[in-house]
């Protein structure tokens, strides 16, 4: 199974962090991988919003159906803004 994440400015240290949370661990530049699972981070082209750039990337989520929907809801939960 493969999920896309559109991530916008959250910065990529952060969604990485939440990767490692969700019981990964790093294994390259902007790539996880737990058990059953791998991800990878990579850049997009900012939107903007007049003259402000808005970042984007996209996380790519791969693996056992099961384990893959848990890290995706778990990484939605923490980068959806809240308020």
């Amino acid at each position: 199974m493969r999920v896309i994440i559109e991530v916008r400015h959250v910065p990529r240290f952060r969604v990485m962090d939440y990767l490692v949370q969700a019981g990964g661990t790093l294994t390259g530049f902007l790539e996880a991988a737990g058990e059953g699972w791998t991800a990878s981070l990579e850049a997009l082209e900012p939107d903007h919003l007049g003259i402000v750039d808005i970042p984007r990337d996209r996380l790519v989520i791969e693996g056992d159906p099961r384990q893959v929907e848990r890290i995706s809801a778990f990484v939605r939960r923490c980068v959806t803004r809240r308020r």
